[in-house]
């Protein structure tokens, strides 16, 4: 169907404008030259308004067909999320009557997606036209990039219309993966202390020769290797490895206690990013991950695995997983670990604490752990909390409000000292800074052989 511009709807205002100066000529005219003008203005009007009509229709005809049109894009087989990927689209034109389109262009984008610098107004040729853009999509899943649409314009830019090219794209949006390239390459260059991650010093054992390295100025002296530094002509330490063949499983809450959101993101994401995480860390280190999932149910369970490939596993595993706004069932949780892993693992249950019923049910569960597993319990902190109790009170309401906020993280410590005091290992961390506070907790488990 053919739609009207805005350059056809101001031609058809621009006579009804002409009338208007009519009231400031008849002031200085006489009687009948107003009176002769007025009937023959609105005879004009219609006339004029019949014959841009009749132009429109005749113009209308010259708009290319919806067959000259085909559409393709290319986009990455892997999405990180929040990461602007780049996209390309392809627009081929068959020949026609007029080889120069113009046309508006849009993707075939959610609200959840961030279309970057996309060339909207096009002037298309005969043949193939290339368009490269890039798209960030900021919630993780499964996604389905299904059309392009193009509003094409007529010769003389009176008449439009709209097609909708198929052009179907089936795009999965995995968690933050570059966290795990930037601790790739830092741990490569022994710079991970950039990122917050601290060397944990193991008590004893050191027999187990790894490699060879650069000395860094928190390495103890009576690792150096005199030889080598002497052929060097720089320090060099000896690295050990630490004990491997390990498991670790981690408890996933995907129920409403990780639906809060921070900075645009779910403490199920952030949860999420640093188990992969620390996934990568833990097999590098030749140890065993799974994972199990879980909210009113249990929702994915991948077995423990090692070597280097098992991490993609557990991605393509977890990456569309939501939280759910239902209550986190960790009854059937802690019986489905109980039938699947009689090994002795750091069970690493990943949740977050806001009232008493919840706390005492990780208590209880975690506890019944302990001395068959090592029960370790990681609790999400919110900053809004905190950031109230730094703000200085200038009404009584924010007073009460601040009261409210220090009964709740007095209340979160006696939850972590509880769990201390039946053997549950703990961390609190805020979301931005769970990544490295998590795997500083590793390290300081696998340097004191607590597993």
């Amino acid at each position: 169907m053919r739609y009207p511009t805005s350059r056809f709807l101001y031609l058809l205002l621009l006579p009804l404008a002409a009338s208007l100066l009519l009231p400031p000529i008849a002031y200085y005219s006489d009687a009948e030259v107003v009176q002769s003008s007025r009937e023959f203005l609105i005879p004009s009007i219609v006339a004029v308004d019949l014959l841009l009509f009749l132009l429109f229709l005749i113009d209308g005809f010259t708009i290319p067909r919806r067959k000259r049109f085909e559409a393709r894009r290319t986009t990455d087989r892997v999405y990180s999320v929040g990461f602007a990927h780049r996209v390309k689209l392809d627009i081929l034109v068959r020949p026609g009557l007029i080889n120069r389109i113009r046309t508006l262009a849009y993707d075939d984008a959610t609200e959840v997606m961030e279309v970057i610098r996309f060339p909207n107004r096009l002037m298309l040729l005969t043949g193939k036209n290339s368009i490269q853009y890039r798209l960030r999509i900021n919630k993780r899943g499964n996604y389905t990039l299904a059309y392009t649409f193009i509003t094409c314009y007529s010769m003389l830019g009176l008449a439009r219309r709209v097609y909708r090219l198929p052009c179907e794209s089936q795009i999965r949006v995995y968690p933050d993966l570059k966290a795990v390239s930037r601790y790739a390459l830092l741990a490569r260059k022994s710079h991970l202390g950039l990122l917050g991650i601290r060397r944990a010093r193991r008590a004893g054992g050191d027999n187990d020769f790894e490699r060879l390295r650069d000395y860094q100025p928190d390495d103890e002296f009576r690792h150096i290797d005199w030889k080598a530094t002497a052929r060097q002509n720089n320090l060099i330490v000896r690295t050990y490895q630490m004990n491997q063949n390990q498991t670790i499983i981690f408890l996933l809450d995907c129920g409403r206690m990780m639906t809060a959101e921070f900075e645009g993101r779910s403490n199920l994401d952030y949860a999420l990013n640093s188990v992969l995480l620390l996934a990568h860390v833990a097999l590098r280190q030749g140890d065993r991950v799974g994972l199990l999932a879980f909210s009113s149910g249990v929702r994915r369970y991948v077995k423990p695995g090692s070597g280097a490939n098992y991490h993609r596993r557990l991605v393509q595993a977890a990456y569309d997983l939501k939280a759910e706004h239902s209550e986190s069932n960790f009854d059937l949780a802690f019986q489905y670990l109980n039938t699947v892993s009689r090994k002795r693992s750091l069970v690493c249950l990943i949740t977050n604490v806001i009232d008493e019923m919840n706390s005492e049910m990780i208590r209880a569960y975690l506890g019944s752990l302990a001395g068959r597993h090592l029960p370790f319990a990681v609790l999400m902190k919110q900053r809004e909390i905190h950031a109230l109790l730094e703000e200085e009170a200038l009404s009584r309401e924010l007073l009460f409000q601040q009261a409210a906020a220090a009964d709740f993280v007095l209340w979160r410590d006696n939850v972590i000292q509880t769990l201390g005091n039946h053997g549950v290992l703990t961390l609190e961390a805020f979301p931005d800074q769970l990544d490295a506070a998590l795997i500083n907790e590793y390290l300081k488990i696998k340097a004191r052989k607590l597993l």
